[in-house]
């Protein structure tokens, strides 16, 4: 038989092994709304207040001038366009998200603990600590452009199946052409309506750029 002190060190030991092996469940929360927001849960559709909890899974929906702020931890807010769909595909230390319409800001204060990213289709923005903005544009050819710019920090975007990364700094932007082709960053003039704010306290919340204007500076764009 241990001693009794061997005996809580290796029950302590055991403990820590136990935690470390254990998958991490968080819940997000809805902190903010305006208009008409939607959960699809299993085979339910809820109809959330603020601070309803989101879990794992969910797919978060926004109706016509409709706008959501949803706290995913302590670090990171995301806040949707009207007519937005995004699924919480994972929550805890590496949180994913995937866009499935509409347009998506997310905000990271303080340091990141984990990883986060969001997912549109084969395109993903990976970051760490950032501000970004992320939104369908036109259909081409049967397929959706993404648009991308960074308000704050800097986001790795990647297609999937192809050896594209392209990081995005500060202050520009790139559009994924048909979701497959990444273009070069650059400043675009539209992005500077874009509304980051997601405190209601400090400034209206609601985004109304009208992201058509995007196009006007890829009138020469090739999708081929």
């Amino acid at each position: 038989m241990l001693p009794r002190r061997a005996g809580a060190r290796l029950i302590g030991l055991l403990g820590l092994l136990l935690f470390n092996t254990l998958p991490l469940f968080s819940q997000a929360e809805l902190v903010y709304e305006q208009g008409t927001v939607t959960v699809r849960r299993g085979n339910s559709t809820l109809t959330p207040d603020m601070g309803t909890a989101l879990e794992q899974g969910d797919l978060v929906s926004t109706g016509p001038a409709a706008t959501a702020v949803i706290r995913l931890n302590a670090t990171t807010e995301v806040k949707m366009r009207e007519q937005t769909d995004f699924r919480i595909e994972n929550l805890g230390t590496d949180t994913t998200l995937n866009l499935e319409r509409g347009g998506l800001f997310s905000s990271i204060v303080g340091k990141l603990q984990g990883r986060f990213s969001v997912r549109t289709g084969t395109v993903v923005a990976g970051v760490r600590g950032t501000e970004f903005f992320v939104a369908y544009g036109k259909t081409v050819d049967k397929a959706p452009d993404i648009w991308l710019c960074v308000n704050r920090g800097t986001v790795a975007v990647s297609v999937e199946g192809s050896k594209q990364e392209v990081d995005v700094p500060a202050g520009k932007g790139i559009n994924v052409l048909a979701g497959l082709k990444i273009t070069p960053p650059k400043q675009y003039a539209w992005t500077r309506k874009l509304n980051w704010n997601m405190d209601p306290n400090a400034a209206p919340v609601k985004d109304t750029t009208n992201l058509n204007q995007a196009y006007t500076d890829l009138l020469n764009q090739d999708y081929d």
